[in-house]
């Protein structure tokens, strides 16, 4: 891939030759290898880089610890801008996809370079809008989601009416109406001043609460067979929260273990310097045969002269 010129890149696009020469002038280039990470996740920013050639990947992980790319930045493109502009650590890792040139711009540049330049701020926030568009739809399918959502939107049509006559046989005011209607029945079957269409032992009754049982129970079953695929669901979600959060405690010891291991190291370093400077502000004596160090044996001859 060729390596682009400063001024086709659109963030330096309305820039006269001259401001390009002196943004150039500020920029120092950098050279990464295919697979080499640029920026870590949880660092300070303090660079902004802009891609000349190559192709790099911006990453997260996701909650089985896999890598998934937020974003793929081509010639033009840049990033380190978010962590520049909150004043924040890094939230996402740079990794480079191939052989890969960037210029890089120091922070107080960087801000500089935005309130002079006014077209570029504008492009920094199209490109941040972008990306966090991109990320949300990206994350969406990611985080931990209701597992009442979830299931109502697998829900076919026939588990809808399952779970609607469920509710209603399994209601109150479907057990109160069922057993007015039951004894107006039998009431109206015993009485001698009407017809009895169904006469004791009631067999019309019985075949029709027959037919009801029969067709209620495999639709109950239904239902019940939907809120066990439910509890599956949210025994699944359940385990990849716990594993995102093992994750996570996981980076947290990680960068707890290289924040102690460089406060040992800054404070092996200070150890060494104040020994050296302790060892150079010692005072210098000399030892004559006697034993008497030389100062004494002046400060006496002085004393003697006197």
């Amino acid at each position: 891939m060729a390596e682009i010129e400063l001024r086709e890149i659109p963030l330096f696009s309305e820039m006269d030759a001259q401001e390009v020469a002196g943004i150039r002038a500020l920029m120092e280039e950098m050279k990464f290898k295919p697979g080499q990470v640029i920026i870590r996740e949880g660092e300070t920013g303090d660079l902004f880089y802009v891609i000349t050639e190559g192709e790099a990947e911006i990453l997260i992980r996701d909650a089985d610890g896999a890598d998934v790319v937020l974003h793929k930045a081509g010639p033009g493109d840049f990033f380190g801008e978010l962590s520049m502009l909150t004043n924040e650590p890094r939230s996402a890792r740079v990794r480079a996809a191939e052989d890969l040139t960037t210029l890089t711009l120091e922070r107080a540049d960087f801000f500089e370079f935005l309130r002079t330049h006014t077209h570029a701020a504008i492009d920094v926030m199209v490109e941040l809008g972008g990306r966090l568009r991109e990320n949300d739809r990206i994350l969406r399918s990611m985080v931990s989601r209701n597992v009442n959502e979830i299931e109502e939107e697998r829900l076919t049509l026939g588990q809808r009416l399952a779970d609607s006559v469920a509710d209603t046989i399994g209601s109150w005011p479907f057990i109160t109406i069922q057993s007015i209607i039951l004894t107006i029945w039998i009431i109206l079957n015993f009485s001698a001043w009407v017809y009895h269409w169904d006469p004791y032992p009631f067999i019309l009754l019985n075949l029709m609460l027959s037919f009801q049982a029969a067709y209620a129970g495999p639709v109950i079953m239904m239902s019940q067979n939907r809120q066990s695929s439910k509890d599956r669901l949210a025994a699944e979600i359940d385990h990849q929260v716990n594993t995102k959060a093992e994750l996570e405690i996981n980076n947290l010891i990680r960068r707890l273990d290289e924040l102690e291991l460089n406060m040992e190291e800054n404070h092996t370093e200070l150890r060494k310097l104040l020994g050296h400077r302790q060892k150079e502000t010692k005072p210098r004596t000399r030892t004559t045969p006697g034993g008497q160090s030389r100062g004494k044996i002046s400060s006496k001859t002085s004393k003697k002269s006197a």
